[in-house]
């Protein structure tokens, strides 16, 4: 049986070193302009869960990083039914503009998105206010606000 090595005598061809390239990360109101959206829709797209995945840093602060902002436009871009060489386009598109100005496909594809979510959780709203209304209509409390409104 072999006696285990300290660490300060660990042979050199044991040790590996992997580098990780830096990862650009920007800002909501960057991310939204990389995106070609208003920053306002990237904000509620975070509130509702949806929209490019968010790392929080610093304090608190909202950031997002590149690679992520170019999955979610792939993905949308998957989603509505394009192939590899719309997006290599488009991304080549964005760059040639310095992802400046308002972009028609992705603000289109990403109000899409927010009125699906927004759809989502108004049907469970909708769905728990039928049921709370489903409730108390068989409940006293009902029958006197109902006779007495009258």
């Amino acid at each position: 049986m072999k006696e285990p090595h300290p660490p300060y005598q660990a042979e050199p061809e044991q040790a590996t070193v992997c580098m990780f390239p830096l990862q650009q990360v920007l800002g909501r109101v960057e991310a939204a302009e990389y995106l070609g959206i208003p920053t306002r829709r990237l904000r509620f797209l975070e509130m509702f869960g949806r929209g490019p995945k968010s790392v929080s840093q610093r304090a608190g602060a909202i950031q997002f990083r590149k690679e992520d902002l170019d999955n979610y436009s792939a993905q949308q871009f998957s989603r509505a039914g394009l192939g590899v060489d719309a997006l290599s386009r488009y991304r080549s598109m964005r760059a040639l503009a310095d992802y400046k100005g308002l972009d028609p496909f992705m603000d289109m594809a990403s109000r899409d998105e927010l009125s699906q979510a927004c759809t989502y959780i108004g049907g469970r709203v909708g769905i728990g206010l039928g049921l709370v209304v489903i409730v108390l209509s068989h409940t006293p409390l009902s029958r006197i606000l109902f006779h007495v409104v009258r």
